[in-house]
């Protein structure tokens, strides 16, 4: 793939982005992550270059035509190639990118249930994004990397940001979860932070642990950062698939130092969710030949 130098999505950082998984041969909460798109362009003021509908065949046929049935996949809407102005107004019109790629280094094989702990660190030397970026998948990651190379300086690996009130934001790339004294599953607001659809599926996902009796209840709260470190459990989560035990947090303890119960529980019900759910998925139809794809939904 090649994207001109004169796309404003590269020299003006004018575009917005989101993700899917790839899991034998199906496409993860496509819908979900499509509609999410929708919104970040919208915030961006960029109209989208073809219906929704159509975007998610697109995707699907890239999936197809990758051959991969395991993988990641990102996609970015811009304004498109036009000049280097600060205004797309010579723009041709928006482009639809699409990449199909096998992950990154975070991702683990699908058929890992070991769930780590790592240990993070509070980066305050990094403001937190204004609230239209952080609540808009834009193309602009810039303090994202920042906070996750500060945090690495000091030993962890992602990092975690607070406000100026002293509450818990996010890590660089993912939502916070803690769990609190008496079972409660807590995670910030997405007021100032973006909307993690992962954290949000978990909510969903820990009607199970309630059940079982690990949790009490779920709630979507500030919580300050002395609170937080008095916390049980505490994870970072996104992408889909993606989540970490945070085991010590400012080279203190969480709980007991070790992968809790409930962080175990949440990744375990995640990859059933992935592996084997059929309410969030999309099947990818694949044949030999490189045109002529079928989409269908599973």
């Amino acid at each position: 793939m090649t994207i001109p130098l004169d796309d404003h999505m590269v020299h003006r950082g004018h575009g917005v982005f989101d993700t899917a998984t790839l899991r034998n041969g199906r496409v993860y909460r496509l819908d979900a992550h499509l509609q999410r798109l929708q919104k970040s362009a919208a915030a961006a003021r960029i109209e989208l270059p073809c219906p929704i509908d159509r975007m998610k065949e697109i995707v699907l046929q890239t999936c197809a035509a990758s051959g991969q049935r395991d993988g990641s996949i990102r996609y970015w809407v811009s304004t498109g190639p036009g000049d280097f102005s600060f205004l797309p107004d010579a723009c041709l019109e928006a482009c639809f990118y699409v990449l199909v790629y096998r992950g990154m280094p975070m991702d683990k094989p699908a058929d890992s249930r070991v769930l780590h702990g790592v240990r993070e660190f509070t980066v305050t030397d990094v403001p937190l994004k204004p609230s239209m970026l952080a609540t808009t998948k834009s193309n602009n990651y810039m303090l994202n990397c920042l906070t996750a190379m500060d945090s690495r300086d000091k030993g962890g690996g992602f990092g975690v940001l607070l406000d100026d009130r002293g509450m818990v934001a996010e890590s660089c790339v993912m939502n916070v979860g803690f769990v609190l004294e008496g079972g409660v599953l807590c995670t910030p607001p997405f007021t100032n932070i973006l909307g993690g659809l992962t954290i949000q599926r978990l909510m969903e996902l820990a009607s199970n642990l309630i059940e079982s009796g690990l949790l009490t209840e779920v709630v979507q709260r500030d919580i300050h950062a002395d609170e937080a470190h008095t916390a049980k459990e505490m994870f970072l989560t996104g992408g889909d698939v993606h989540m970490f035990a945070v085991v010590e947090w400012d080279g203190q303890p969480v709980g007991t130092g070790t992968v809790g119960p409930v962080a175990q529980g949440l990744y375990d019900l995640l990859w059933d969710d992935v592996l084997d759910g059929t309410s969030n998925h999309d099947k990818v139809v694949y044949t030999d030949a490189e045109a002529n794809f079928h989409c269908t939904s599973a």
